[in-house]
């Protein structure tokens, strides 16, 4: 009977460190691939809205938040309304394609959307607000980065 008693102290603890050590990786790998967008809050880029086939104003700003996710906002933000428009991004520079973000929430005021990660690393991205119905731009703000002092 404390032999068992033994064994099974014995098998705990080993367990314990197996837990330990793997929960330990967990998070030294979650953080190494966060690194790259973990920081502290900022402004990364702006850009102001431009027209395209209709009035398109405002500002799109790609913020890193406190827990290093990023958000695309559009500040007082206004166009026309249509059926389908969607938020797309693409590089600045026309180097890769275009990204289907999201559905516009709506045709104008202050609006929040979630950004993929890795677009911390190249924050230069060309908004497009873009009529699927009719396959035209409604309008676009080229970000660029924001120095900070």
């Amino acid at each position: 009977m404390h032999r068992i008693s033994r064994r099974r102290v014995l098998l705990t603890g080993v367990l314990l460190i197996a837990f330990a050590g793997l929960g330990a990786g967990l998070l030294v790998g979650r953080g190494s691939g966060a690194q790259l967008v973990k920081g502290q809050p900022a402004v990364l880029a702006s850009g102001h809205f431009t027209s395209g086939e209709w009035s398109t104003k405002g500002r799109a700003v790609m913020v890193r938040r406190a827990d290093g996710s990023l958000r695309l906002q559009l500040r007082n933000f206004q166009t026309q309304r249509a059926p389908e428009l969607w938020v797309v991004l693409e590089p600045a520079d026309g180097s890769g394609e275009r990204r289907q973000l999201t559905g516009l929430q709506r045709a104008w005021g202050d609006q929040v959307y979630v950004l993929p990660p890795e677009l911390a690393t190249n924050p230069l991205q060309r908004v497009i607000i873009f009529c699927a119905k009719c396959n035209k731009v409604w309008g676009s703000a080229r970000l660029e980065r924001v120095r900070h002092a």
